[in-house]
Protein backbone atom coordinates (compact mmCIF):
# COMPACT_ATOMS: atom_id res chain seq x y z
CA UNK A 1 0.00 0.00 0.00
CA UNK A 2 2.49 2.45 -1.59
CA UNK A 3 0.06 5.61 -1.61
CA UNK A 4 -1.70 7.89 0.68
CA UNK A 5 -5.26 6.73 -0.63
CA UNK A 6 -6.84 3.23 -0.86
CA UNK A 7 -8.75 1.96 -3.72
CA UNK A 8 -10.74 -1.04 -4.53
CA UNK A 9 -7.62 -2.93 -6.66
CA UNK A 10 -5.93 -3.03 -3.64
CA UNK A 11 -8.32 -3.72 -1.00
CA UNK A 12 -9.43 -6.36 -3.06
CA UNK A 13 -5.95 -8.39 -3.43
CA UNK A 14 -5.06 -7.55 0.34
CA UNK A 15 -8.46 -9.97 0.96
CA UNK A 16 -7.37 -12.02 -1.48
CA UNK A 17 -3.09 -12.71 0.32
CA UNK A 18 -5.24 -12.94 3.60
CA UNK A 19 -7.36 -15.63 2.43
CA UNK A 20 -4.24 -17.49 0.89
CA UNK A 21 -2.44 -17.25 4.34
CA UNK A 22 -4.94 -18.09 6.54
CA UNK A 23 -5.70 -21.38 4.25
CA UNK A 24 -2.36 -22.61 4.67
CA UNK A 25 -3.44 -22.31 8.82
CA UNK A 26 -6.67 -23.56 8.86
CA UNK A 27 -5.84 -26.94 10.09
CA UNK A 28 -3.76 -25.20 13.09
CA UNK A 29 -6.88 -23.36 13.70
CA UNK A 30 -8.75 -26.34 14.08
CA UNK A 31 -6.35 -27.95 16.22
CA UNK A 32 -5.90 -24.78 18.97
CA UNK A 33 -10.02 -24.43 18.73
CA UNK A 34 -11.14 -24.19 22.63
CA UNK A 35 -13.43 -21.47 23.21
CA UNK A 36 -16.47 -21.29 23.25
CA UNK A 37 -16.63 -24.67 22.71
CA UNK A 38 -13.79 -27.07 21.53
CA UNK A 39 -15.35 -28.78 18.50
CA UNK A 40 -11.83 -28.26 16.26
CA UNK A 41 -13.89 -25.94 13.39
CA UNK A 42 -12.61 -22.43 13.76
CA UNK A 43 -10.36 -23.06 11.20
CA UNK A 44 -12.59 -24.07 8.61
CA UNK A 45 -15.41 -21.30 9.32
CA UNK A 46 -12.83 -19.30 9.12
CA UNK A 47 -11.49 -20.19 5.50
CA UNK A 48 -15.04 -20.90 4.89
CA UNK A 49 -16.24 -17.51 5.59
CA UNK A 50 -13.14 -15.60 3.42
CA UNK A 51 -13.45 -18.53 0.32
CA UNK A 52 -16.90 -17.77 -0.34
CA UNK A 53 -15.95 -14.07 -0.36
CA UNK A 54 -12.96 -14.80 -2.69
CA UNK A 55 -15.50 -16.83 -4.71
CA UNK A 56 -17.86 -13.85 -5.81
CA UNK A 57 -15.54 -10.67 -5.12
CA UNK A 58 -14.59 -8.91 -8.77
CA UNK A 59 -11.94 -6.22 -8.23
CA UNK A 60 -12.99 -2.65 -8.64
CA UNK A 61 -11.63 0.72 -8.54
CA UNK A 62 -13.98 1.87 -5.99
CA UNK A 63 -13.00 1.02 -2.55
CA UNK A 64 -16.48 1.55 -1.17
CA UNK A 65 -17.88 -1.12 -4.10
CA UNK A 66 -15.41 -4.11 -2.90
CA UNK A 67 -15.84 -2.98 0.29
CA UNK A 68 -19.78 -3.18 0.48
CA UNK A 69 -19.08 -6.44 -1.68
CA UNK A 70 -17.39 -8.10 0.60
CA UNK A 71 -19.81 -6.83 3.55
CA UNK A 72 -22.77 -8.41 1.63
CA UNK A 73 -20.98 -11.67 0.75
CA UNK A 74 -20.16 -12.20 4.25
CA UNK A 75 -23.39 -11.91 5.70
CA UNK A 76 -24.04 -15.36 3.84
CA UNK A 77 -20.84 -16.99 4.17
CA UNK A 78 -20.27 -15.72 7.94
CA UNK A 79 -19.82 -19.08 9.92
CA UNK A 80 -19.36 -19.77 13.60
CA UNK A 81 -18.50 -17.21 16.35
CA UNK A 82 -15.21 -16.12 14.93
CA UNK A 83 -16.56 -15.98 11.18
CA UNK A 84 -19.29 -14.04 12.45
CA UNK A 85 -17.54 -11.44 14.24
CA UNK A 86 -15.38 -10.88 11.38
CA UNK A 87 -18.32 -10.18 9.05
CA UNK A 88 -19.28 -7.71 11.95
CA UNK A 89 -16.46 -5.81 11.44
CA UNK A 90 -16.49 -5.99 7.85
CA UNK A 91 -20.07 -4.95 7.40
CA UNK A 92 -18.71 -1.75 9.52
CA UNK A 93 -15.75 -1.19 6.90
CA UNK A 94 -18.42 -0.77 4.30
CA UNK A 95 -20.91 0.94 6.36
CA UNK A 96 -18.32 3.81 7.40
CA UNK A 97 -16.63 4.68 3.97
CA UNK A 98 -19.86 3.80 2.16
CA UNK A 99 -19.73 6.32 -1.37
CA UNK A 100 -16.19 6.82 -1.65
CA UNK A 101 -14.51 5.50 -4.51
CA UNK A 102 -10.52 5.97 -2.89
CA UNK A 103 -9.63 6.27 0.78
CA UNK A 104 -7.47 8.45 2.98
CA UNK A 105 -5.89 6.24 5.77
CA UNK A 106 -7.77 8.87 8.25
CA UNK A 107 -11.07 7.32 6.59
CA UNK A 108 -10.37 4.16 6.70
CA UNK A 109 -8.65 4.33 10.39
CA UNK A 110 -11.77 6.05 11.17
CA UNK A 111 -13.43 2.95 9.61
CA UNK A 112 -11.95 0.54 11.56
CA UNK A 113 -11.99 1.87 15.12
CA UNK A 114 -15.65 2.43 14.57
CA UNK A 115 -16.45 -0.92 13.08
CA UNK A 116 -15.13 -2.26 16.39
CA UNK A 117 -17.32 -0.87 18.31
CA UNK A 118 -20.10 -2.78 15.95
CA UNK A 119 -18.68 -5.88 16.34
CA UNK A 120 -18.52 -5.69 20.07
CA UNK A 121 -22.18 -4.43 20.22
CA UNK A 122 -23.65 -7.76 18.08
CA UNK A 123 -22.07 -10.04 20.96
CA UNK A 124 -24.33 -10.19 24.00
CA UNK A 125 -21.39 -11.12 26.45
CA UNK A 126 -18.17 -10.00 24.53
CA UNK A 127 -15.48 -12.08 25.84
CA UNK A 128 -11.62 -10.31 25.77
CA UNK A 129 -8.97 -12.51 24.95
CA UNK A 130 -10.67 -13.47 21.96
CA UNK A 131 -10.54 -11.87 18.24
CA UNK A 132 -12.69 -8.96 19.46
CA UNK A 133 -8.90 -8.07 21.76
CA UNK A 134 -7.14 -8.33 18.60
CA UNK A 135 -9.55 -6.45 15.94
CA UNK A 136 -9.37 -3.44 18.67
CA UNK A 137 -5.83 -3.76 18.74
CA UNK A 138 -5.24 -3.64 15.15
CA UNK A 139 -7.54 -1.15 14.45
CA UNK A 140 -6.81 1.26 17.04
CA UNK A 141 -2.66 1.25 15.80
CA UNK A 142 -4.54 2.03 12.70
CA UNK A 143 -6.42 4.90 13.46
CA UNK A 144 -3.29 6.31 15.40
CA UNK A 145 -0.96 5.62 12.98
CA UNK A 146 -3.53 7.25 10.34
CA UNK A 147 -4.07 10.32 12.94
CA UNK A 148 -0.16 10.76 12.93
CA UNK A 149 0.09 11.18 9.31
CA UNK A 150 2.54 8.23 8.83
CA UNK A 151 3.73 6.01 5.73
CA UNK A 152 0.91 3.44 4.64
CA UNK A 153 3.08 0.88 4.93
CA UNK A 154 4.59 1.64 7.94
CA UNK A 155 1.57 2.05 9.75
CA UNK A 156 -0.03 -1.39 8.67
CA UNK A 157 3.33 -2.70 9.53
CA UNK A 158 3.02 -1.34 13.24
CA UNK A 159 -0.69 -2.58 12.95
CA UNK A 160 0.25 -6.30 12.19
CA UNK A 161 3.10 -6.48 15.01
CA UNK A 162 0.56 -4.81 17.40
CA UNK A 163 -2.26 -7.51 16.53
CA UNK A 164 0.54 -10.45 16.71
CA UNK A 165 1.30 -8.76 20.58
CA UNK A 166 -1.83 -9.10 22.01
CA UNK A 167 -2.54 -12.18 20.34
CA UNK A 168 0.16 -13.76 22.14
CA UNK A 169 -1.24 -12.67 25.73
CA UNK A 170 -4.42 -14.15 24.58
CA UNK A 171 -3.09 -17.61 25.92
CA UNK A 172 -3.35 -16.24 29.80
CA UNK A 173 -6.15 -14.14 29.59
CA UNK A 174 -8.28 -17.02 29.23
CA UNK A 175 -8.01 -20.02 31.81
CA UNK A 176 -8.99 -22.72 29.18
CA UNK A 177 -6.86 -21.36 27.00
CA UNK A 178 -4.37 -21.11 29.75
CA UNK A 179 -4.78 -24.76 30.77
CA UNK A 180 -4.34 -25.64 27.38
CA UNK A 181 -1.61 -23.90 26.91
CA UNK A 182 -3.31 -22.57 23.37
CA UNK A 183 -3.53 -19.41 21.96
CA UNK A 184 -7.62 -18.40 21.53
CA UNK A 185 -8.48 -19.81 17.51
CA UNK A 186 -10.32 -16.91 16.25
CA UNK A 187 -7.66 -13.93 16.88
CA UNK A 188 -5.20 -16.34 15.22
CA UNK A 189 -7.01 -16.40 12.35
CA UNK A 190 -7.61 -12.95 12.09
CA UNK A 191 -3.50 -12.40 12.58
CA UNK A 192 -2.96 -15.33 10.17
CA UNK A 193 -5.23 -13.29 7.93
CA UNK A 194 -3.19 -10.34 8.55
CA UNK A 195 -0.19 -11.57 7.87
CA UNK A 196 -1.31 -12.61 4.38
CA UNK A 197 -2.08 -8.66 3.96
CA UNK A 198 1.40 -7.71 5.41
CA UNK A 199 3.02 -10.36 2.78
CA UNK A 200 1.31 -8.39 -0.17
CA UNK A 201 3.86 -5.61 0.32
CA UNK A 202 6.46 -7.95 -0.58
CA UNK A 203 4.56 -10.04 -3.00
CA UNK A 204 2.83 -8.04 -5.00
CA UNK A 205 -0.86 -8.86 -6.59
CA UNK A 206 -2.09 -12.19 -6.61
CA UNK A 207 -1.88 -14.07 -10.04
CA UNK A 208 -5.18 -15.14 -11.13
CA UNK A 209 -3.91 -18.49 -12.12
CA UNK A 210 -2.91 -18.97 -8.49
CA UNK A 211 -5.89 -17.38 -6.66
CA UNK A 212 -8.11 -19.97 -8.62
CA UNK A 213 -5.80 -22.99 -7.37
CA UNK A 214 -6.22 -21.51 -3.61
CA UNK A 215 -10.05 -21.66 -3.70
CA UNK A 216 -9.69 -25.09 -5.16
CA UNK A 217 -7.99 -26.94 -2.04
CA UNK A 218 -9.39 -25.03 0.21
CA UNK A 219 -12.83 -26.82 -0.94
CA UNK A 220 -10.95 -30.57 -0.42
CA UNK A 221 -9.38 -32.40 2.73
CA UNK A 222 -6.14 -33.00 3.66
CA UNK A 223 -4.04 -35.89 3.68
CA UNK A 224 -3.75 -36.57 7.73
CA UNK A 225 -6.38 -36.46 9.63
CA UNK A 226 -5.68 -33.71 12.49
CA UNK A 227 -4.63 -34.95 15.76
CA UNK A 228 -6.74 -32.85 18.58
CA UNK A 229 -7.72 -33.81 21.95
CA UNK A 230 -8.07 -31.12 24.99
CA UNK A 231 -7.88 -31.00 28.70
CA UNK A 232 -9.92 -28.84 30.72
CA UNK A 233 -12.64 -28.10 28.29
CA UNK A 234 -16.40 -28.81 29.36
CA UNK A 235 -18.73 -30.42 27.42
CA UNK A 236 -21.00 -27.69 25.02
CA UNK A 237 -23.63 -27.00 27.35
CA UNK A 238 -26.21 -26.61 24.36
CA UNK A 239 -26.18 -28.97 21.25
CA UNK A 240 -26.58 -26.97 18.03
CA UNK A 241 -24.15 -24.03 16.79
CA UNK A 242 -27.43 -22.28 15.07
CA UNK A 243 -27.04 -19.62 12.16
CA UNK A 244 -30.03 -18.12 10.27
CA UNK A 245 -30.00 -15.04 7.72
CA UNK A 246 -32.84 -13.11 8.30
CA UNK A 247 -34.06 -11.22 4.91
CA UNK A 248 -34.07 -7.75 6.55
CA UNK A 249 -32.09 -5.12 8.67
CA UNK A 250 -34.36 -5.33 11.86
CA UNK A 251 -34.95 -2.08 13.58
CA UNK A 252 -35.17 -3.70 16.76
CA UNK A 253 -32.08 -5.34 17.88
CA UNK A 254 -32.13 -4.86 21.41
CA UNK A 255 -35.78 -6.49 20.76
CA UNK A 256 -34.48 -9.63 19.25
CA UNK A 257 -31.84 -10.04 21.56
CA UNK A 258 -34.46 -10.23 24.16
CA UNK A 259 -36.65 -12.96 22.31
CA UNK A 260 -33.50 -14.88 21.29
CA UNK A 261 -30.89 -15.13 24.40
CA UNK A 262 -33.23 -17.69 26.73
CA UNK A 263 -33.01 -19.80 24.01
CA UNK A 264 -29.09 -20.56 24.68
CA UNK A 265 -25.73 -18.79 24.74
CA UNK A 266 -23.08 -16.76 21.97
CA UNK A 267 -25.74 -14.90 20.80
CA UNK A 268 -24.57 -12.78 17.88
CA UNK A 269 -26.45 -10.37 15.79
CA UNK A 270 -24.70 -9.37 12.72
CA UNK A 271 -26.75 -6.13 11.31
CA UNK A 272 -25.38 -5.70 7.49
CA UNK A 273 -26.42 -3.07 4.91
CA UNK A 274 -29.95 -4.93 4.23
CA UNK A 275 -29.36 -8.31 5.75
CA UNK A 276 -28.98 -9.51 9.57
CA UNK A 277 -27.64 -12.61 10.42
CA UNK A 278 -27.64 -14.07 13.87
CA UNK A 279 -25.68 -16.86 15.24
CA UNK A 280 -26.51 -19.05 18.34
CA UNK A 281 -25.78 -21.64 20.61
CA UNK A 282 -29.42 -23.06 21.50
CA UNK A 283 -30.72 -26.78 22.12
CA UNK A 284 -34.28 -26.09 19.81
CA UNK A 285 -33.31 -24.27 16.58
CA UNK A 286 -36.98 -24.79 15.76
CA UNK A 287 -38.06 -22.47 18.46
CA UNK A 288 -34.98 -19.81 17.29
CA UNK A 289 -36.78 -19.88 13.39
CA UNK A 290 -40.15 -19.50 14.85
CA UNK A 291 -39.25 -16.27 16.76
CA UNK A 292 -36.97 -14.73 13.65
CA UNK A 293 -40.12 -15.62 11.63
CA UNK A 294 -41.60 -12.46 13.35
CA UNK A 295 -38.98 -10.17 12.22
CA UNK A 296 -39.21 -11.46 8.39
CA UNK A 297 -38.48 -13.89 6.07
CA UNK A 298 -35.05 -16.79 7.20
CA UNK A 299 -32.77 -18.34 4.21
CA UNK A 300 -29.05 -19.64 4.80
CA UNK A 301 -30.28 -21.93 7.82
CA UNK A 302 -27.42 -23.81 9.62
CA UNK A 303 -27.62 -26.12 12.79
CA UNK A 304 -23.92 -27.95 13.57
CA UNK A 305 -24.13 -30.36 15.90
CA UNK A 306 -21.48 -29.40 18.53
CA UNK A 307 -21.79 -32.57 20.77
CA UNK A 308 -20.91 -34.77 17.63
CA UNK A 309 -17.66 -32.28 16.96
CA UNK A 310 -17.02 -32.60 20.38
CA UNK A 311 -16.78 -36.20 20.47
CA UNK A 312 -14.83 -36.39 17.04
CA UNK A 313 -11.99 -33.87 18.58
CA UNK A 314 -11.83 -35.75 21.94
CA UNK A 315 -13.44 -38.96 21.98
CA UNK A 316 -14.04 -40.90 17.99
CA UNK A 317 -14.40 -44.34 18.30
CA UNK A 318 -13.85 -45.04 15.00
CA UNK A 319 -11.36 -43.92 12.08
CA UNK A 320 -13.98 -43.89 9.23
CA UNK A 321 -17.07 -41.54 9.67
CA UNK A 322 -20.47 -42.53 8.51
CA UNK A 323 -22.29 -40.01 7.47
CA UNK A 324 -26.01 -40.12 5.99
CA UNK A 325 -29.19 -37.82 5.43
CA UNK A 326 -32.05 -36.29 7.57
CA UNK A 327 -34.09 -38.94 5.42
CA UNK A 328 -33.34 -41.74 7.71
CA UNK A 329 -34.99 -42.34 10.29
CA UNK A 330 -32.46 -42.91 13.80
CA UNK A 331 -33.59 -41.50 17.19
CA UNK A 332 -31.30 -39.42 18.74
CA UNK A 333 -29.65 -42.23 21.44
CA UNK A 334 -28.46 -43.96 18.50
CA UNK A 335 -26.64 -41.12 16.85
CA UNK A 336 -25.37 -40.30 19.36
CA UNK A 337 -24.31 -44.15 20.83
CA UNK A 338 -22.45 -44.85 17.68
CA UNK A 339 -21.83 -41.57 16.49
CA UNK A 340 -23.55 -41.08 13.23
CA UNK A 341 -22.98 -37.43 11.39
CA UNK A 342 -26.33 -36.10 9.45
CA UNK A 343 -26.98 -33.56 6.84
CA UNK A 344 -30.15 -31.98 6.82
CA UNK A 345 -32.23 -31.78 3.81
CA UNK A 346 -33.94 -28.19 3.27
CA UNK A 347 -37.80 -27.72 3.27
CA UNK A 348 -39.43 -24.31 1.92
CA UNK A 349 -43.14 -23.45 2.02
CA UNK A 350 -43.60 -20.25 0.55
CA UNK A 351 -41.42 -18.18 1.50
CA UNK A 352 -40.39 -19.69 4.80
CA UNK A 353 -37.09 -22.20 4.09
CA UNK A 354 -36.28 -24.79 7.19
CA UNK A 355 -33.99 -27.27 7.94
CA UNK A 356 -35.46 -31.09 8.44
CA UNK A 357 -35.99 -32.26 11.52
CA UNK A 358 -33.70 -29.14 12.99
CA UNK A 359 -35.46 -25.78 12.27
CA UNK A 360 -38.45 -27.52 12.18
CA UNK A 361 -39.85 -30.40 13.99
CA UNK A 362 -42.18 -33.34 12.83
CA UNK A 363 -44.60 -32.15 14.91
CA UNK A 364 -44.51 -28.30 14.04
CA UNK A 365 -44.76 -29.75 10.14
CA UNK A 366 -48.05 -32.00 10.34
CA UNK A 367 -49.65 -28.74 12.19
CA UNK A 368 -48.22 -26.85 9.26
CA UNK A 369 -49.33 -29.10 7.04
CA UNK A 370 -53.20 -29.59 7.69
CA UNK A 371 -53.13 -25.60 7.70
CA UNK A 372 -51.57 -24.68 4.51
CA UNK A 373 -53.27 -25.00 0.98
CA UNK A 374 -49.92 -25.33 -1.18
CA UNK A 375 -47.80 -27.88 -0.88
CA UNK A 376 -44.32 -27.47 0.64
CA UNK A 377 -41.04 -28.25 -1.68
CA UNK A 378 -37.57 -29.91 -0.44
CA UNK A 379 -33.92 -29.31 -1.49
CA UNK A 380 -31.22 -31.56 -1.12
CA UNK A 381 -28.07 -30.26 1.30
CA UNK A 382 -26.21 -27.63 -1.35
CA UNK A 383 -22.44 -27.85 -2.97
CA UNK A 384 -21.25 -25.86 0.07
CA UNK A 385 -22.72 -27.78 2.30
CA UNK A 386 -21.74 -31.17 1.37
CA UNK A 387 -17.89 -29.57 0.60
CA UNK A 388 -18.09 -28.34 4.11
CA UNK A 389 -19.18 -31.78 5.77
CA UNK A 390 -16.59 -33.77 3.99
CA UNK A 391 -13.93 -31.37 4.51
CA UNK A 392 -14.28 -31.14 8.07
CA UNK A 393 -14.28 -35.17 8.45
CA UNK A 394 -11.38 -35.49 6.36
CA UNK A 395 -9.90 -34.05 8.64
CA UNK A 396 -10.44 -36.24 11.69
CA UNK A 397 -10.97 -39.48 9.88
CA UNK A 398 -8.98 -41.64 7.45
CA UNK A 399 -12.20 -42.02 5.13
CA UNK A 400 -16.37 -41.40 5.22
CA UNK A 401 -18.53 -44.32 4.12
CA UNK A 402 -21.65 -41.72 3.21
CA UNK A 403 -24.93 -43.56 3.32
CA UNK A 404 -28.14 -41.29 1.85
CA UNK A 405 -31.47 -41.71 0.92
CA UNK A 406 -32.05 -44.26 -2.33
CA UNK A 407 -30.63 -42.52 -5.70
CA UNK A 408 -33.70 -43.02 -7.42
CA UNK A 409 -35.74 -41.00 -5.03
CA UNK A 410 -33.33 -37.80 -4.46
CA UNK A 411 -30.60 -36.09 -6.01
CA UNK A 412 -28.45 -36.65 -2.99
CA UNK A 413 -26.43 -39.67 -3.87
CA UNK A 414 -25.31 -37.68 -7.11
CA UNK A 415 -24.42 -34.26 -5.34
CA UNK A 416 -22.24 -36.92 -2.59
CA UNK A 417 -21.10 -38.50 -5.00
CA UNK A 418 -19.74 -35.15 -7.53
CA UNK A 419 -18.45 -33.75 -4.31
CA UNK A 420 -16.64 -36.75 -2.67
CA UNK A 421 -14.48 -36.92 -6.13
CA UNK A 422 -11.59 -34.56 -5.46
CA UNK A 423 -11.02 -36.13 -2.08
CA UNK A 424 -10.73 -39.53 -4.57
CA UNK A 425 -8.12 -38.55 -6.73
CA UNK A 426 -5.15 -40.20 -5.33
CA UNK A 427 -6.95 -42.71 -2.96
CA UNK A 428 -10.27 -43.84 -2.10
CA UNK A 429 -11.49 -41.58 1.10
CA UNK A 430 -15.41 -41.47 0.69
CA UNK A 431 -17.49 -44.10 -0.54
CA UNK A 432 -21.10 -43.08 -1.62
CA UNK A 433 -23.70 -46.03 -1.71
CA UNK A 434 -27.00 -45.79 -3.36
CA UNK A 435 -28.73 -47.55 -0.27
CA UNK A 436 -31.80 -47.95 -2.48
CA UNK A 437 -33.99 -47.01 0.91
CA UNK A 438 -35.81 -44.83 2.97
CA UNK A 439 -36.95 -44.02 6.33
CA UNK A 440 -36.25 -46.67 8.57
CA UNK A 441 -34.82 -48.89 6.61
CA UNK A 442 -32.13 -46.14 5.62
CA UNK A 443 -31.56 -46.46 8.67
CA UNK A 444 -31.63 -49.72 10.13
CA UNK A 445 -28.58 -49.70 6.82
CA UNK A 446 -26.63 -47.05 8.75
CA UNK A 447 -27.29 -47.70 12.17
CA UNK A 448 -25.62 -51.51 11.78
CA UNK A 449 -22.59 -49.95 9.48
CA UNK A 450 -22.19 -47.59 12.05
CA UNK A 451 -21.65 -50.28 14.39
CA UNK A 452 -18.94 -52.17 12.23
CA UNK A 453 -17.53 -48.94 11.70
CA UNK A 454 -16.67 -48.52 15.32
CA UNK A 455 -15.35 -52.62 15.54
CA UNK A 456 -12.44 -51.46 13.36
CA UNK A 457 -13.55 -52.40 9.54
CA UNK A 458 -11.84 -50.52 6.67
CA UNK A 459 -13.75 -48.38 4.20
CA UNK A 460 -13.30 -51.00 2.00
CA UNK A 461 -15.06 -53.66 4.12
CA UNK A 462 -17.71 -51.26 5.18
CA UNK A 463 -18.62 -50.54 1.84
CA UNK A 464 -18.61 -54.17 0.38
CA UNK A 465 -20.84 -54.55 4.25
CA UNK A 466 -23.05 -51.88 2.89
CA UNK A 467 -23.57 -53.08 -0.56
CA UNK A 468 -25.14 -57.12 0.81
CA UNK A 469 -27.05 -55.31 3.65
CA UNK A 470 -29.37 -53.03 1.89
CA UNK A 471 -30.30 -56.09 -0.37
CA UNK A 472 -31.59 -57.47 2.88
CA UNK A 473 -33.52 -54.50 4.53
CA UNK A 474 -37.45 -54.51 3.48
CA UNK A 475 -39.54 -51.64 4.25
CA UNK A 476 -43.55 -51.35 4.26
CA UNK A 477 -45.64 -48.23 4.63
CA UNK A 478 -49.14 -47.70 5.83
CA UNK A 479 -50.85 -44.56 4.21
CA UNK A 480 -53.56 -43.40 5.19
CA UNK A 481 -54.92 -40.91 2.78
CA UNK A 482 -53.17 -40.21 -1.05
CA UNK A 483 -53.83 -36.47 -0.57
CA UNK A 484 -50.41 -35.67 -0.26
CA UNK A 485 -49.35 -37.94 -2.46
CA UNK A 486 -51.28 -36.53 -5.25
CA UNK A 487 -50.44 -32.81 -4.11
CA UNK A 488 -46.39 -34.22 -4.46
CA UNK A 489 -47.24 -35.69 -8.27
CA UNK A 490 -46.01 -39.46 -6.33
CA UNK A 491 -49.29 -40.65 -7.25
CA UNK A 492 -51.69 -39.20 -10.20
CA UNK A 493 -54.99 -37.29 -9.30
CA UNK A 494 -57.24 -39.81 -10.77
CA UNK A 495 -55.51 -42.61 -8.70
CA UNK A 496 -55.77 -41.08 -5.44
CA UNK A 497 -59.71 -40.27 -6.59
CA UNK A 498 -60.55 -43.76 -7.23
CA UNK A 499 -58.34 -44.77 -4.35
CA UNK A 500 -60.27 -41.94 -1.66
CA UNK A 501 -64.06 -42.68 -3.10
CA UNK A 502 -63.11 -47.01 -2.38
CA UNK A 503 -61.54 -46.03 0.98
CA UNK A 504 -58.46 -47.72 -0.18
CA UNK A 505 -55.29 -47.39 2.05
CA UNK A 506 -52.21 -49.01 0.06
CA UNK A 507 -49.19 -50.82 1.54
CA UNK A 508 -46.03 -48.63 -0.14
CA UNK A 509 -42.67 -50.74 -0.18
CA UNK A 510 -39.92 -49.90 -2.39
CA UNK A 511 -38.61 -52.02 -5.23
CA UNK A 512 -34.84 -53.62 -5.87
CA UNK A 513 -33.53 -49.89 -6.92
CA UNK A 514 -34.99 -47.80 -4.67
CA UNK A 515 -38.65 -46.57 -6.48
CA UNK A 516 -42.00 -46.45 -4.18
CA UNK A 517 -44.49 -49.21 -4.98
CA UNK A 518 -47.46 -50.18 -4.11
CA UNK A 519 -47.33 -53.89 -2.45
CA UNK A 520 -50.68 -54.23 -1.12
CA UNK A 521 -53.77 -52.30 -0.32
CA UNK A 522 -57.22 -52.66 2.42
CA UNK A 523 -60.57 -50.56 3.40
CA UNK A 524 -59.50 -49.78 6.43
CA UNK A 525 -56.62 -48.34 8.92
CA UNK A 526 -56.82 -51.46 11.46
CA UNK A 527 -56.77 -54.03 8.69
CA UNK A 528 -53.90 -52.27 6.68
CA UNK A 529 -51.25 -52.72 10.08
CA UNK A 530 -52.91 -56.07 10.29
CA UNK A 531 -51.98 -57.11 6.71
CA UNK A 532 -48.46 -55.68 7.53
CA UNK A 533 -48.22 -57.90 10.37
CA UNK A 534 -48.63 -61.14 8.60
CA UNK A 535 -46.23 -60.02 5.76
CA UNK A 536 -43.61 -59.50 8.72
CA UNK A 537 -44.75 -62.58 10.40
CA UNK A 538 -44.28 -64.68 7.29
CA UNK A 539 -40.96 -63.17 6.92
CA UNK A 540 -39.67 -64.17 10.01
CA UNK A 541 -41.01 -67.76 9.59
CA UNK A 542 -39.52 -67.61 5.74
CA UNK A 543 -36.46 -65.89 5.91
CA UNK A 544 -36.02 -65.30 9.55
CA UNK A 545 -35.58 -61.73 10.36
CA UNK A 546 -32.41 -59.98 12.51
CA UNK A 547 -34.02 -56.92 14.01
CA UNK A 548 -36.78 -54.01 12.74
CA UNK A 549 -37.68 -51.03 13.53
CA UNK A 550 -41.00 -48.66 13.73
CA UNK A 551 -41.50 -45.11 12.59
CA UNK A 552 -44.62 -43.31 12.56
CA UNK A 553 -45.80 -39.71 11.41
CA UNK A 554 -47.30 -38.03 14.42
CA UNK A 555 -48.69 -40.97 16.06
CA UNK A 556 -46.41 -42.61 18.73
CA UNK A 557 -49.48 -44.09 20.48
CA UNK A 558 -50.81 -45.87 16.97
CA UNK A 559 -47.06 -47.02 16.33
CA UNK A 560 -46.84 -48.40 19.59
CA UNK A 561 -49.53 -50.42 19.43
CA UNK A 562 -48.33 -51.40 15.71
CA UNK A 563 -44.69 -52.56 17.83
CA UNK A 564 -46.51 -55.07 20.02
CA UNK A 565 -48.47 -56.56 17.25
CA UNK A 566 -44.93 -57.42 15.43
CA UNK A 567 -43.61 -58.24 19.07
CA UNK A 568 -46.51 -60.90 19.89
CA UNK A 569 -46.09 -62.30 16.04
CA UNK A 570 -42.23 -62.76 15.91
CA UNK A 571 -41.25 -62.61 19.56
CA UNK A 572 -38.85 -59.88 18.38
CA UNK A 573 -38.95 -56.47 20.58
CA UNK A 574 -38.15 -53.75 17.63
CA UNK A 575 -34.77 -52.38 17.78
CA UNK A 576 -36.30 -48.61 18.03
CA UNK A 577 -39.26 -46.62 17.34
CA UNK A 578 -38.85 -42.69 15.83
CA UNK A 579 -40.51 -40.55 14.36
CA UNK A 580 -40.70 -39.64 10.44
CA UNK A 581 -38.75 -37.26 8.67
CA UNK A 582 -40.91 -34.67 7.52
CA UNK A 583 -39.67 -34.82 4.02
CA UNK A 584 -41.41 -38.01 3.71
CA UNK A 585 -43.91 -37.32 5.94
CA UNK A 586 -44.90 -34.65 3.17
CA UNK A 587 -46.22 -37.13 0.94
CA UNK A 588 -47.28 -39.84 3.90
CA UNK A 589 -49.45 -37.30 5.71
CA UNK A 590 -49.74 -37.31 9.55
CA UNK A 591 -50.86 -40.96 10.77
CA UNK A 592 -48.45 -42.92 8.66
CA UNK A 593 -46.67 -45.79 10.45
CA UNK A 594 -44.11 -47.84 8.72
CA UNK A 595 -41.63 -51.08 9.62
CA UNK A 596 -38.38 -51.97 8.19
CA UNK A 597 -36.90 -55.31 8.70
CA UNK A 598 -33.22 -57.03 8.43
CA UNK A 599 -34.17 -60.40 7.15
CA UNK A 600 -32.07 -63.67 8.28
Amino acid sequence: MSTTLMNGYQIYHGFLSGFMNINNDRQYLNKINVFPVADGDTGNNMVRTISMIVKRLESSRSASAVLSDIARISLYSARGNSGMIFSQYLNGLALYTAGKDKLTLEDFGQAAQKSVSLAYESIDNPVEGTMLTVLKAWSESIYQGSMEKRNPDDIFHRAFKRASTVLEKTRDQLQVLKENNVLDAGASGFVSFLKGMENLRFSGPVPLSLRKNVIDSSDRGTASPVISRHKATEKPQYRYCTEMLLNTKTAHRNKLRKDLIQLGDSLIINEGLDRTRIHIHTNCPHEVATRLKKYGTLSEQKADDMIRQEQVVNNRKSSIAVLTDSIADIPQEILDTEQIHVLNHKLSWGEDEFLDRVTITPEQFYREQSRRKEFPGSSLPDAERVKAVYQYLTDYYDGIIVLPVAKSLSGTWNQMTKTAEPYNSREKKIAVIDTCLNSAAQGLLVREIARQANEGKSLKELTESAEVLKRKIHIYVSVSTFKYMVKGGRVSPMKGYLAAFLHLKPIVTLNAVGKGTAFDKAFTRKGLLKKISGIISETARIKGIRSYAVVHAADPAKAEQFARSIEQATGLAPDYMSSISPIVGMHSGQGAIAVAVITG
